[in-house]
């Protein structure tokens, strides 16, 4: 990858979805990362996740909505006013959170995990 910021910040945004995955990796939390032995992993829609930084930091929540297509996460009960009053969900970076909880409903994502331990 070129070393040219404005580069760099091009093919992020142009990235194909497929690797746009990996902008959507948190880090686990202590247990997780002894369990499974590894560091981070991608953020999916059931985790738990703790916010670690920005106004909402300490608090924690189920993601409610992945998107891939702008890299970002919203979490229960972290919104925001809009001018007219309504609340709406935050939009989170997530290297701004810790995974404390794994939906493990999928299996290929389960055995992925598992996997990395071997």
């Amino acid at each position: 990858m070129t070393e040219q910021p404005h580069k760099q910040r091009t093919q992020t945004r142009n990235a194909p979805l497929h690797k746009r995955q990996k902008q959507l990796h948190a880090t686990l939390s202590d247990e997780l990362r002894e369990e499974y032995d590894t560091r981070r992993t991608r953020v999916n829609t059931g985790d738990t996740v703790e916010v670690m930084r920005g106004d909402h930091a300490g608090e924690e929540g189920e993601v409610i909505r992945a998107i891939l297509e702008d890299g970002t996460i919203h979490v229960e009960d972290v919104t925001i006013e809009t001018a007219d009053g309504e609340e709406v969900p935050r939009p989170l970076d997530p290297s701004n959170v810790r995974i404390t909880d794994l939906d493990l409903e999928d299996e290929r994502r389960e055995a992925r995990l598992e996997g990395d331990n071997e």
